[in-house]
């Protein structure tokens, strides 16, 4: 197989980022990819966006570890894979 099981993207909180309005245009843009993926046949819950601070190091650990368990949960994709 090929290809990633899930992705988790992170940034920081709205409203308290470096990058200003980033992280407002990837809640946006994850909202349209998870429609797309969801039309092409791959569970939205394969890909997860999640606030966290560069200070929030167990929050961090913890959002690893449960998507980690959920996508074990799901099994591999199989879509798009060889």
């Amino acid at each position: 197989m090929m290809g990633a099981d899930g992705v988790l993207v992170a940034g920081c909180h709205p409203g308290d980022c470096h990058y200003k309005s980033g992280n407002l245009y990837t809640r946006r843009r994850m909202m349209m990819l998870k429609t797309l993926l969801e039309t092409i046949g791959i569970p939205p819950d394969r890909i997860r966006l999640e606030w966290v601070s560069a200070s929030e190091a167990n929050k961090f650990a913890s959002v690893v570890n449960d998507f980690s368990k959920d996508i074990i949960e799901l099994g591999p994709n199989t879509i798009g894979g060889n």
